[in-house]
């Protein structure tokens, strides 16, 4: 049973071939056929005779259709446009400036008053001070010495003030005046040792300061051949 399905259908495809193969046939032919037929020969134009020697070439006429050739345009003036004045600009009033009062003023004299200056007042304010300038001397002592006079303002000797001096290692010594007949408020006070500075003042009992300190330089300063250095005091 297959095989007379495939012998069908081996037919049938060969019909197709054969159906195929007579219409093209039929189409070339056909086309061969438009391709051969004789075609209308081509004539050209006859050609325009010259004219002759000395006869002038006159131009056919141009005729121009009245239907087809329009109305003339009417020329028209061309509009120019009138410039645009600018507005002329307004200005506001300016205020006038009132007129400034010339008037003179009255001239104001100031007396003036002298304000009297205070009185100076002593920048020491302990009450001893320096008698006189400190003096350094050599030879009018027994030896080296810090030593000198304490008075009252009218030059009497004040016995047992109390005097403290100090050098500038701290090491320190404290000596009262004198009220030995002929010695009433001198004192002295001894130097030992290497050449340095000492500070001298008058203190009361608990060691309060009375006096300003004084620099001593001994054995250094200008004039370190001194021996003697001269302080005297005296009580406001």
């Amino acid at each position: 049973m297959r095989r007379y399905g495939y012998v069908f259908a081996f037919a049938l495809v060969l019909l197709a071939v054969c159906a195929g193969a007579y219409f093209g046939g039929r189409f070339l032919v056909q086309r061969f056929q438009q391709d051969f037929q004789p075609r209308p020969a081509w004539t050209p134009a006859g050609p325009t005779a010259p004219p002759r020697a000395g006869q002038a070439w006159t131009a056919p006429a141009l005729t121009v259709d009245p239907a087809a050739q329009g109305p003339a345009p009417t020329p028209t003036r061309p509009v120019i446009p009138t410039p645009a004045v600018p507005p002329t600009p307004t200005f506001a009033p300016v205020p006038s400036v009132p007129p400034v009062d010339r008037t003179p003023q009255p001239a104001v004299t100031t007396g003036l008053t002298e304000t009297p200056s205070p009185e100076p007042t002593a920048l020491n304010s302990f009450p001893y001070v320096l008698a006189r300038p400190m003096r350094h001397s050599s030879g009018d002592c027994p030896g080296s010495y810090v030593l000198g006079q304490v008075t009252d303002r009218a030059g009497n000797g004040l016995p047992d003030v109390r005097l403290r001096l100090v050098d500038e290692y701290g090491n320190w010594d404290t000596k009262v005046t004198k009220s030995g007949a002929g010695e009433v408020g001198r004192y002295d006070f001894p130097l030992f040792g290497a050449p340095r500075r000492f500070y001298l003042t008058v203190v009361d009992a608990s060691g309060n300061a009375l006096s300003a300190p004084v620099e001593i330089p001994h054995g250094v300063g200008a004039n370190p051949g001194a021996t003697c250095h001269w302080v005297d005091w005296r009580q406001q």
